[in-house]
């Protein structure tokens, strides 16, 4: 009986430690966290205009893993990342307050490292996304508001993104080696 608690106990940790694992890697770091939050407390003084039933990027989110492949995906989460790198270039070059300059470059350097790193490449079928994504006026208060709303999650997700794309590589690596020692 004591070891049938032990082992449930066991899997217990195990399955806890597992979903930490997962979550940490698919959040926004903390000093990133922090400067978003510091954004958006500096832009947003009504959230009202937030709630308008009309995202700037996630109704995007939403299509973009039921409608298109990995490749697509990765694609379309690159146009985001770089439509944000645009709207916060334009609030940078627009802010008069040196401290929220230097937060916003702050996020884009993180923005910046994670499309390099995780979303490179382009594709001709993902025109219509892309030319609505850029279409997005960078220069409009609302749109700059609601995309300091939405980023954490869009950061989330293009993290969860990378996290199945490096397990699909690791899962060929695995295969690969398992053939070379058979």
């Amino acid at each position: 009986m004591i070891a049938q608690h032990m082992m449930a106990f066991f899997w217990g940790v195990c399955l806890l430690t597992l979903g930490w694992m997962t979550y940490g890697e698919a959040s926004v770091p903390e000093n990133l966290d922090k400067s978003i939050d510091e954004l958006k407390v500096y832009y947003i003084k009504d959230d009202r205009e937030l709630h308008n039933a009309h995202p700037v990027f996630l109704r995007f989110l939403k299509d973009i893993k039921v409608n298109l492949e990995e490749p697509e995906q990765n694609l379309l989460m690159s146009i985001i990342m770089d439509t944000y790198s645009r709207i916060f270039t334009r609030m940078q070059k627009d802010s008069q307050d040196e401290a929220t300059k230097e937060r916003l470059g702050h996020v884009q350097e993180h923005l910046k490292k994670l499309q390099e790193n995780y979303f490179p490449g382009k594709s001709a079928e993902l025109k219509t996304y892309a030319e609505t994504l850029w279409a997005i006026k960078e220069d409009d208060p609302v749109v700059q508001h609601k995309a300091l709303f939405e980023l954490k999650r869009v950061y989330r997700e293009a993290t969860q993104l990378r996290n199945l794309k490096n397990k699909e590589r690791r899962r060929r690596q695995a295969k690969i080696t398992k053939k070379k020692c058979n």
